[in-house]
């Protein structure tokens, strides 16, 4: 199942159960109407688990922010993955360690959102070094061994 309406970006969620799409549909069009911390964390978990969709979050972030901000003018959701990506990334050790395909998914993810996330049109500053730190980390040659 591909969602979206004609002219706008569409997204592949089929991955997720019913329950889930239904949650990321409604924070893509009315998202004052759903728990968007909820929908944060729903968003990086499935990010950190499945690297086709890790590449596809950035934009669906980016269109929930987006969406977040007309209708409400805050940043609630913006807030809830930037709190729940600082927390991967100080666990992100204990990931590599733990899943080294987790962490390629989670490498690929923060990436995206450093990518698509700005503010005042430039980077989000507060990405800059974890990304960094990610892709250095990455570049090491024990980096995808457990």
């Amino acid at each position: 199942m591909v969602m979206g309406d004609p002219g706008r970006e569409e997204y592949k969620i089929q991955s997720f159960d019913a329950e889930t799409q239904q949650l990321l549909k409604t924070a893509l069009k009315d998202p004052g109407a759903v728990d968007l911390e909820k929908v944060a964390n729903v968003i990086v978990d499935h990010s950190l688990q499945d690297r086709v969709f890790s590449k596809e979050a950035g934009r669906m972030c980016y269109a929930i922010i987006q969406a977040e901000s007309k209708q409400a003018g805050q940043s609630v959701f913006r807030r809830g993955l930037l709190n729940r990506l600082q927390q991967e990334y100080q666990a992100r050790e204990q990931l590599r360690a733990r899943s080294p395909q987790g962490w390629v998914c989670y490498v690929t993810f923060i990436c995206n959102i450093f990518d698509y996330l700005r503010v005042n049109n430039m980077p989000m500053m507060a990405l800059v070094n974890p990304v960094y730190d990610c892709l250095f980390r990455l570049a090491q040659p024990d980096s995808l061994r457990r």
